[in-house]
């Protein structure tokens, strides 16, 4: 009776620690000007970070940490460096587990051809799981019982290594669909209860972006869809509905200089969008003086029409110009916190104001500005 006992008490506490869950965080785009990066903004949300969130296992930075440069890959490594020097007091933490920190590539860090082996090398340790030419690029791993894949949206064509020419940015989509596809259905089969797919690119455009994303319309759309736009949306949709088929918790992502959240075909998407790089403004809501184009916008409303309509956007009187009518948006320098539990997820985002007259300065202390609940 004693032993049964001691084997029933051993499966109490199990499950208790099990229940109690963890924690990790989500942060991206701190690109500025000062060595490519917002050091007062990173640096202020870093030591939020260490001073108020002890529980945290690791962070995932999805994209972005510097502002890259188009003629010389010294620099950006350069900046790269930068980076992981404002980073230090969470690589550091002895709370936190290896690595510390998950990188996302993002378009400002693949801006020549040699970029993508600088990310290499500025990241070596993550997982060399990823598809054969994107290895430590895209990558995947479980912690608990929640997996993470991590898929790159920012690629470079090299074309013809003979020809120089044939040689170019190839941003805005996910090459290996079929990668990300066979990672998930593993996850599933292996009994995962949580799924968290991370990109630099989102699916939606809420603000500053509708030209691009996973979409990738283009600017000035006008509505006609040809051969390249309608490729780029097949293969968005495709992503779609991967992420819906094998039940996604949440799409996390950056690329919008935004918070936001929201449910679209059952899945989240949350863009913590900006801890340093200037902030945006939201997608254009309709107006009377549909041409007027206010200071910060991307566009007019008139202008963004086309895009709203091949997006299937809400939009017109009394709508919010986005992909669902649950769509909570904040403009703030943000990162968020997710506490994993078995049957839930809880996210809290903390964030902090611009200054009146700059978008890449904290005007306000960094406090709790959002928190919502990701229900299996």
């Amino acid at each position: 009776m004693n032993s049964v006992k001691t084997v029933l008490l051993i499966l109490l506490f199990s499950s208790q620690l099990f229940a109690q869950g963890f924690k990790f965080i989500a942060m991206s785009d701190s690109r500025g000007r000062y060595n490519g990066v917002n050091d007062s903004v990173l640096s202020k949300i870093v030591s939020n970070i260490i001073e108020t969130q002890p529980e945290a296992k690791f962070v995932i930075f999805a994209g972005d940490m510097v502002d890259g440069n188009r003629i010389d890959p010294d620099r950006t490594f350069g900046e790269l460096m930068h980076w992981k020097d404002v980073m230090k007091p969470i690589y550091d933490s002895p709370n936190m587990i290896w690595p510390k920190i998950w990188p996302v590539v993002g378009n400002h860090e693949i801006q020549h051809r040699k970029d993508e082996d600088n990310f290499r090398k500025a990241f070596p340790n993550v997982y060399a799981n990823g598809p054969a030419d994107e290895i430590g690029l895209s990558y995947s791993f479980d912690f608990e019982n929640t997996h993470f894949t991590i898929v790159n949206t920012e690629r470079w064509y090299y074309g013809d290594p003979n020809d120089t020419t044939d040689d170019r940015r190839d941003w805005h989509y996910i090459k290996h669909l079929d990668w990300l596809e066979n990672n998930l259905k593993s996850a599933r089969e292996r009994g995962i209860e949580h799924i968290f797919v991370i990109s630099h690119d989102m699916i939606y455009p809420v603000g500053g972006h509708l030209r691009d994303g996973l979409a990738n319309l283009g600017r000035n759309f006008t509505g006609e869809m040809d051969s390249t736009r309608t490729w780029y949306m097949g293969r968005r949709q495709k992503v779609i509905d991967i992420l819906e088929e094998y039940d996604v918790s949440a799409h996390i992502c950056g690329h919008e200089h935004l918070y936001s959240r929201q449910k679209v075909n059952g899945v989240y998407e949350i863009i913590a969008g900006s801890t340093g790089a200037p902030l945006y403004y939201f997608n254009p809501v309709y107006r009377t003086d549909a041409d007027s184009h206010y200071v910060g916008e991307e566009m007019s409303y008139a202008k963004a029409i086309p895009y709203y309509e091949a997006l299937d956007y809400y939009h017109g009187p009394g709508e919010n110009s986005q992909a669902s009518r649950n769509f909570v948006g904040i403009r703030a320098f943000n990162y968020v916190v997710f506490d994993v539990q078995e049957d839930y997820i809880n996210a809290k985002t903390y964030g902090a104001y611009p200054t009146e007259s700059s978008r890449s300065e904290m005007g306000t202390k960094i406090e709790l500005i959002d928190e919502f609940v990701i229900r299996k």
